[in-house]
Parts: C-alpha cells; structure tokens; sequence
C-alpha cells in the first residue's frame, strides 16, 4: 500500500512544463479574437495594481491666422477635459481535476487545456466588447462599470444607413466624410458583425465588382475591414457598424496585465484555475469615431 506521504507527491502542484502548455495555449485561443487590439496602440502600465487612470479629452484650437507680420494674436490653448476611467480585472475560472493531471501524467499526455482555452476564450470577448462598444445603455443591457468603449464614447459622430448592400459605399463614403472634416484623414477601419459583413458577399449590379470590395476600395483595401460578433450598437443592436481614424493619440488600450492563467491546488487536490487580464480602453478624441446605425 503507498504511503500518505507518496500519495501527496504524486498529486503535487502542477509542474512549470504544464502552467506553460496552458499559458502557451491561451494565447493561441485569444490572439485571433483580439479584434479590438488591432485598433489601439498598447500602454502597459506598471502592474495591476493601479484600479484608476486619468486621462485628457482633446478639443481642437482656434483657427490659425494669415498676415504679414505673424504678429496678429493667436493664443488660445488645446480644451482638455480632464477624466477617470476605471481599469477592471476580466476573468474567469475553470477547475482541473487532480485525478484527471495525474492520470494524464503517467501516460505520458499532455495536460488537457480545453478548459483553460474555453475560459481564455471568454475573457477575449469580454475584451472585445469592452474595447468596441463598451456599456450600453447604462448597464441596463450590458453593465461594465461604465467604461466607455468606441461605440459609446461620449461626443462621437453618427451616420444614419439604410439597406445593405445597395447603400453601403454610400454611408461609408458619408462616413468618411464626417471624419475628414473634423480633420480625421486617416487611416481608418471600419467595424462590423459578421451577419452585417455577409451582406457585402454580393456582386454589384451589371459589374463584377463586390460591394466588400467597393467599400474597402474607400478605406484602403479590405483588409481594413474588420469583423467581430462582441461588436454591439450603442444601444445594444446588432444593426450597425463603426468606422473610425486609428492614428495614435486617438485611443489607447491600457494593460496594467496582460492576459493570464492562475492556478491553486486547493484542499480536495483539484486546481482552481483562472483565466485574467487587467485592461481599459481610453477614449481621447471621440470625434475619431464614427458609428454607422440603422443597417437593414
């Protein structure tokens, strides 16, 4: 019979081989869902300790002058609006049982990390939609300590739409348009679900041209064309999209931690695990964005 004291090192805490399998395995499973990062520049803060963040809001200056002399005043400063946004944790937990590790171990597999990609997956889309939509409606629909994300961004832009495909390069076009003239020339991405994308997998009349195409033609190329389902209209639908100028100083990601795997092996020999990350978006020039609503 094996003693007590075999039976607990047989059982002991996972080895650094398996936590960088699960590591290595999340960031697989999370790195195409990122959408939202392919929009914003990255500050890392120190750690996650921080659980606040003070930013500016940016207003455009007066017009400059034209005279002789260049002596004519012109004085007025940049308006920053001074805010606070919260930097909250995304998690969640799995659990792995010892019996299953250890069984896995003595046959020589590796450690199953469905689980861990399963909860790394979910904690992605949290991401996404944070970083897209942010909360809608107060809470009410989808409550995120009120963080704002670029749908809700407070004092961005709006286009009214009608039907896909028929309408699309032209409430685009109209879109891009609202951003040049606030002084936003680019480059821009433009955001939508993938039901709203499949829409454009369709040939223009009498041309062989597809209106995915005719729109990314306005953007720079298709591949300025992204496409995520966490993506939500400020009022929680699911029947807009977004384009918006991503040229740094317009956004940012914050990531006091970036996403990883915690694990304890707790008193009945399983491990609690956790899937987490610390991040926020910051809005700084809300006139960058502009959300595309009504698609039908």
């Amino acid at each position: 019979m094996q003693s007590m004291r075999r039976i607990g090192l047989a059982t002991g805490v996972l080895t650094d081989y398996e936590l960088n399998l699960v590591e290595t395995q999340i960031v697989k499973t999370v790195r195409p869902l990122l959408v939202g990062r392919q929009l914003m520049p990255i500050r890392n803060l120190p750690h996650a300790g921080f659980t606040k963040y003070t930013f500016y809001r940016e207003n455009d200056m007066g017009a400059a002058t034209i005279s002789m002399t260049g002596e004519e005043p012109s004085k007025d400063k940049v308006d920053l609006t001074e805010d606070d946004v919260k930097i909250p944790i995304i998690s969640k937990d799995y659990v792995l049982h010892w019996r299953d590790v250890l069984a896995r171990r003595n046959q020589g597999e590796d450690l199953n990390t469905q689980h861990a990609e399963n909860a790394a997956r979910q904690v992605a889309e949290e991401e996404d939609r944070l970083i897209l939509t942010g909360e809608t409606l107060a809470g009410a629909i989808w409550p995120a300590l009120g963080i704002e994300g670029l749908c809700t961004a407070f004092g961005n832009l709006g286009q009214a739409c009608g039907a896909w495909p028929a309408n699309a390069p032209a409430n685009v076009a109209a879109a891009k348009q609202q951003l040049r003239a606030g002084g936003y020339y680019g480059p821009y991405k433009l955001i939508m679900r993938s039901a709203i994308y499949a829409t454009l997998e369709a040939l223009i009349a009498n041309t062989e041209k597809w209106y995915f195409q005719a729109v990314g033609e306005l953007i720079g190329g298709v591949e300025n064309i992204l496409v995520s389902d966490n993506f939500y209209a400020a009022d929680g639908g699911v029947d807009g999209a977004m384009l918006v100028d991503v040229q740094p100083g317009n956004f940012e990601l914050l990531v006091g931690a970036d996403i990883s795997n915690f694990s304890l092996q707790n008193d009945a020999m399983n491990y609690e695990c956790k899937v987490w990350e610390a991040v926020v978006p910051v809005i700084k020039r809300p006139l960058s964005i502009v959300e595309l609503t009504g698609i039908t």
